[in-house]
């Protein structure tokens, strides 16, 4: 099923998933190497980069997680922008 997403959620999904894949990598290293300082601190800086990228997302458009529905405005899906 193709989705008809506006380019800036797309760029920012594939922004936030790019970061995503790059912790998980990093972390799957740190799993063979955990005194690995650099490498530690490389996962730190992706972890806050994905999270930079899921809240502009999140900001914009809609919550990707449950967990992030309703901080401001209540349990709210159905009053949100669809996008399919």
């Amino acid at each position: 099923m193709a989705y008809n997403l506006p380019s800036r959620a797309s760029q920012l999904l594939r922004q936030l998933s790019a970061a995503d894949f790059y912790a998980q990598d990093l972390k799957l290293f740190l799993d063979t190497h955990p005194d690995d300082e650099k490498a530690l601190e490389l996962y730190r800086e992706a972890v806050k980069q994905t999270e930079a990228c899921r809240c502009a997302f999140e900001n914009e458009f809609y919550p990707l997680r449950a967990s992030c529905a309703g901080k401001d405005c209540g349990w709210d899906w159905l009053n949100g922008q669809w996008i399919l």
